[in-house]
Formats: C-alpha cells, structure tokens, sequence
C-alpha cells in the first residue's frame, strides 16, 4: 500500500456544479430588486463578494438570497459525475476524507445539517466533516490536511502558500 493521505474537498462548485445556476438565479433575484448588474472579468474570492460586486446586493439581500435560494440550489443539486466513485476509491484506499465547506451560521440556520444530508443523501463518504470553514487555511493546519481540492482560486493560493498541496 502507497503512501496515505489527508484530502481535504470543497462542497460547494467542486463536488458539484452549481456556479451557472447560482449565477442565473442570484441575476434574477438582483433584477427583481431593480439593481443595476454588472460583470468584471475577475477571480471572486467568495460568493459574498461576488454578490456585491456584480449584483449590487446588499448585506441584508445578500443574507436572504443565500439563506433561502441559494441553499435551495444546494439541497436539489446533484454531485459532479465522478465524484461519488472517486471519493469512495480514495477511501478504499486508505486516504482520509475531510468535506471543509465555508457554509456558515451567518447564511444557514444549521449548516452541519445542511452539509451532512446532502453528502448522506448522495452518498458521498467522507470522515469528518468541517463547516464555517471562513479560513480554510487555518481549519487545515489544524487537521494536518495534506492536499486540498477548491475551486476557489484565492483559497488555492492562500493553502499553497502555506505548503499544502492545492487542486
């Protein structure tokens, strides 16, 4: 048997694909406010951030949208293709999964929940689960996380720089 790992993974826009759904709906909803939308060509850091800029949300708007339908976009969406299957390999063979999401008590009455029925519901297998993971750097030093996978690129950076390993 090879070397075993710790692998951190990102719930949301990597184990799925929610980012043109999430996008659709937040416009929709920036629209009913009558906002004036606009769209730079830029890495957003979180998905706070990229409903201020481009959808001119404010915090209170930014609170309701994610509470509501955001996480109703969460709860029905399916995994990527794959994902299930890959996980379950990395298990089998030995690695230690680790689901660190940045869903939050600020946004989610019970993000753990939220998480935890979802991955059950896919039957995604994981050995810990890490919620209002806001700094993810520091949540995987403190779980001695060996590679991470994100799609956020600032999260990619930040980890990199601070030796872990970043898909």
């Amino acid at each position: 048997m090879g070397v075993k790992v710790r692998i951190g993974i990102d719930i949301d826009d990597t184990l799925t694909d929610i980012k043109d759904k999430i996008n659709i709906s937040a416009y929709e909803y920036a629209l009913k406010l009558n906002k004036k939308v606009s769209f730079y060509n830029e890495e957003i850091d979180s998905y706070e951030n990229l409903y201020k800029k481009h959808y001119k949300l404010t915090d209170e708007e930014i609170v309701f949208f994610i509470s509501n339908i955001h996480e109703q976009i969460t709860n029905e969406v399916l995994p990527r293709k794959g994902v299930k299957e890959i996980i379950e390999k990395l298990k089998n063979d030995g690695h230690t999964i680790f689901i660190i999401t940045s869903r939050s008590f600020k946004y989610h009455s019970d993000p753990y929940t939220l998480s935890k029925e979802w991955l059950d519901r896919n039957h995604i297998k994981y050995d810990k689960l890490i919620v209002n993971a806001v700094d993810k750097v520091e949540v995987c030093k403190d779980e001695k996380i060996d590679i991470f996978i994100d799609d956020m690129l600032d999260n990619c950076i930040k980890l990199s720089e601070n030796g872990i390993f970043t898909i």
